[in-house]
């Protein structure tokens, strides 16, 4: 019963040191894409607004499990979480079922899991962990960066040929963005940025012919307005017809006349802009900003170089990315690559490892936190 009560003390204590700001701003991002659903699937019932609860539900959940686990657990079985990503990406592609043109879905016990999201955070565990394990100082140690570029490769291409381009795009900004942090020479980049412009040729060769044409279509989407520009030329007017202050929650006519397509998933931004007009989609950009600042603040206050720090990093960079990019490519900045707005896009899989990687936040600072109060009972003129 003393165990049960320790126990009972250590969760109570955890769970009031969590980072509640953090915790409430990613509370209010996921209700507003609650309320944007409900609003884009008003018309067909109220499934997919009760799916997107669940999953709310279920993410927050996920949050605080994995926050109430010490980071050191998670640096521990790193590797194995990375290779059974890995495994799962393997599956997906060859045995998975195939969605959008896709097969990149599996189905377990019932629910359909896109591993490919799963392994961003795995992928990000993996180079922490090879990382904190081996210091790259001299020019000597630099062979050893052949182990992390494989670890990325192999995803990369994986996911590449399911085909995911946005996916696999972010996989790779993901490891630069590592690579970064652990204080990689700068050279480095740049002969690997002259390497993908001298590879650009081949690259563009190897991409699907609906993808060459969204590429094309971002720099002018009226060459084929009907077709390939139909998506974003149908989200400026969305965003446009918005104004400044919208007209109105579900009272989006480019939405609920089914001219704005994917506005549950991809293009959800969009709507928020026609009915909630420019401040609407200033609060959620808001938003963004401080789940990204209370991220960084996170990371900057950990010793450089370290595991928690790289993983803390490429987390809210994660975040971020896609986020941009979503905002980006349904205001005609990119092109159309299929990248959901992270808490506010319809979708599982997304969802849940958007708050897994927060939940591994939360555990960082709060690792860190009781390991310092640790260290400081421990001084000789505090015991």
């Amino acid at each position: 019963k003393k165990n049960e009560n320790i126990m009972i003390n250590d969760i109570l204590y955890k769970f009031k040191n969590l980072n509640w700001t953090l915790i409430f701003s990613v509370f209010f991002l996921s209700l507003i894409g609650l309320i944007m659903i409900f609003s884009a699937s008003n018309s067909e019932g109220m499934n997919a607004t009760y799916s997107q609860l669940l999953k709310i539900i279920f993410g927050f959940s996920v949050m605080f499990v994995v926050a109430m686990i010490d980071i050191n657990n998670w640096q521990k079985y790193s590797f194995i979480l990375y290779v059974l990503g890995v495994v799962i990406l393997l599956y997906a592609t060859f045995y998975g079922y195939i969605g959008k043109g896709s097969r990149r879905w599996i189905n377990f016990l019932g629910v359909n899991i896109q591993p490919s999201e799963i392994m961003k955070v795995f992928l990000i565990l993996g180079l922490a962990k090879f990382f904190e394990e081996r210091k790259i100082d001299t020019l000597r140690d630099y062979i050893f960066l052949l182990l992390p570029v494989i670890m990325i490769a192999i995803p990369f291409f994986i996911i590449l040929n399911q085909p995911d381009l946005g996916t696999s795009i972010i996989l790779l900004f993901l490891g630069i963005i590592v690579f970064f942090v652990v204080g990689i020479n700068i050279k480095l980049f740049l002969f690997f940025g002259f390497s993908i412009l001298l590879c650009l040729p081949i690259i563009w060769n190897s991409l699907h012919q609906y993808q060459r044409e969204r590429l094309l279509t971002f720099f002018d989407p009226y060459t084929d307005p009907l077709g390939t520009g139909y998506h974003i030329i149908q989200s400026q007017i969305a965003i446009g017809s918005g104004g400044f202050l919208g007209k109105g929650w579900l009272k989006g006519t480019q939405s609920h006349l089914d001219f704005l397509p994917e506005k549950k998933t991809d293009f959800i931004f969009s709507m928020l802009g026609e009915e909630f007009g420019f401040l609407g989609t200033l609060s959620v950009i808001g938003l963004f900003i401080l789940i990204c600042i209370i991220g960084y603040i996170i990371s900057s206050s950990i010793e450089k170089n370290s595991f928690s720090k790289v993983v803390g990093i490429a987390i809210i960079s994660n975040f971020f990315i896609s986020g941009a990019i979503n905002m980006a490519m349904v205001m005609g900045l990119m092109p159309v690559v299929g990248i959901p707005l992270p808490l506010v896009s319809y979708g599982g899989s997304s969802m849940i490892t958007y708050f897994f990687g927060f939940g591994l936040l939360l555990s960082i600072e709060l690792s860190h936190k009781i390991h310092k109060e640790d260290n400081l009972v421990n001084l000789p003129f505090l015991r």
